[in-house]
């Protein structure tokens, strides 16, 4: 039986997240040029992105969202964290130690958003709202975002669109093997076997088909 195309099917996890990292692929002035994001990686569009099932991993009630934005997307980043059910908080800026590209000014600088559900306090309240880090390989972010988040955000924690595993955190993404399964959105690689993907992934076949079947009785009633 064909699914519903309108049928939001989410991850199935029994682990919900306290804190998750995302560092995603923006379309914001990106897709021109030579030096373009387009040409290291797929971009994602607004929709793909809200999308993600970010609210389905977080913790319902007390979890922190990190989320990375450049000079471009920032006012989608807080559109984003409100359609995943966060509340935006506080932004976190990385000072480059020199200058990048930029349409009308040259950019040195790039942001995080936090974003608050639930009850979800701080466990450290001594961060400034900026620091200063150096570059990486293209997009690559600082290797100190992890230190500051986790002073402030407890576990266990999730990386998504991650470039390489920290210790002590799941991850997702095309670069690393993954420890979660989104469905539209696979990964070349995932820590636990095929078998175990494939059940999972029929698992969320069934309740799709399951949801659309009560939509179809309810409607007929």
């Amino acid at each position: 039986m064909m699914t519903n195309p309108n049928i939001n099917i989410q991850t199935i996890q029994t682990k919900r997240y306290p804190c998750m990292l995302l560092d995603l692929a923006w379309p914001m002035q990106q897709k021109t040029g030579s030096r373009g994001a387009g040409r290291h990686y797929p971009l994602l569009t607004l929709d793909q992105i809200k999308s993600l099932p970010v609210a389905s991993l977080a913790d319902p009630d007390s979890s922190h969202c990190w989320l990375w934005v450049t000079n471009a997307a920032l006012r989608y980043g807080y559109e984003v964290l409100e359609a995943w059910g966060f509340t935006p908080m506080s932004i976190l800026t990385w000072v480059k130690p020199r200058y990048g590209l930029g349409q009308y000014i040259r950019n040195a600088s790039e942001h995080i958003l936090l974003g608050v559900r639930g009850n979800a306090p701080a466990m450290f309240h001594g961060q400034s709202s900026w620091f200063m880090a150096p570059l990486q390989r293209h997009s690559e972010k600082p290797q100190e975002i992890y230190d500051i988040i986790e002073r402030i955000s407890p576990g266990p924690r999730l990386e998504l669109f991650a470039r390489k595993r920290r210790h002590g955190w799941d991850a997702w993404g095309l670069d690393v093997p993954s420890d979660i399964f989104i469905p539209r959105f696979p990964v070349p690689t995932y820590t636990f076997s095929s078998a175990a993907l494939a059940q999972t992934a029929g698992t969320l076949l069934y309740k799709a088909n399951t949801a659309t079947n009560n939509d179809t009785r309810n409607g007929d009633e």
